[in-house]
């Protein structure tokens, strides 16, 4: 499964130093690279992070410095993190980041990830590792365009109609990841991974807003529960809808 709200808590260098590599941007997205990887890489690293930036948050316009080299058989991707902002971060996060880097640039070959400061010295590390299996729990999985969903318990052509309206809907540059089930009541439960850095920036106006687009375009107008979930489909807010008929819950 992918993780489609990437932790761009990230900031810019300190200082433009030439030690740092050649430079390319993207966007408010700068790659610095050094020998073993070639601009080429480095420009698709940089449009993937602004595509991915654009979907995930893109009132952000801060510039995000990453760096790219290959110490030896494996390339290390830099990033310039805030500390202090990591505390709601899951480690999951950053594989799946190094993951999407893997796969969009280097051809499955591993990337191994660190967090530095705003002068790419190191403070986390991540090594690589591949995506983990998906949970046959999860459900069937479905998938339109960059959406994909595993539906439990929903059967087929519902499920294969959500996808395709939460790609519509939703039109995202990069993968995003549902799953509809029923609760023992019978109502429809919607959950979309978010990165959970980001919980608050999603209003309840933006939770109903959805909600009433998948009740009238897709269950015949009835009502439902729109999570928000970690990357194993954990809830960490639930919308009620229609709003009236109960408070929304925060499950944090």
């Amino acid at each position: 499964m992918k993780k489609y709200f990437l932790p761009f808590l990230l900031s810019a260098l300190g200082i433009a130093c030439t030690q740092y590599g050649p430079k390319v941007g993207s966007g408010n997205i700068e790659v610095y690279y050094k020998e073993g990887i070639s601009k080429t890489q480095a420009e698709k690293t940089a449009t993937l992070f602004r595509d991915a930036l654009m979907s995930s948050n893109p009132n952000d316009k801060a510039t995000k410095s990453f760096q790219l080299s290959k110490p030896g058989d494996s390339v290390l991707l830099k990033m310039v993190a805030d500390k202090a902002r990591l505390g709601s971060v899951e480690d999951d996060a950053f594989y799946a980041m190094s993951a999407l880097v893997s796969d969009s640039v280097f051809a499955g070959a591993p990337v191994n990830l660190a967090l530095t400061d705003n002068k790419f010295k190191e403070f986390r590390y991540y090594a690589f590792k591949k995506p983990t299996m998906e949970d046959p729990s999860w459900g069937t999985k479905y998938e339109s365009g960059n959406v994909e969903l595993f539906a439990n318990g929903v059967d087929s052509s519902l499920a294969g109609k959500l996808a395709g309206y939460l790609e519509t809907y939703f039109n995202p540059a990069n993968t995003f990841s549902f799953q509809v089930s029923t609760n023992e009541q019978g109502v429809f439960v919607v959950k979309m991974v978010i990165d959970p850095s980001r919980i608050n920036d999603i209003t309840e106006a933006d939770m109903a807003e959805a909600s009433n687009g998948m009740s009238e375009k897709v269950f015949s107008g009835s009502p439902l529960q729109f999570q928000l979930a970690d990357a194993s489909f954990k809830p960490l807010r639930v919308f009620i809808y229609p709003s009236d008929t109960a408070p929304a819950e925060n499950m944090r």
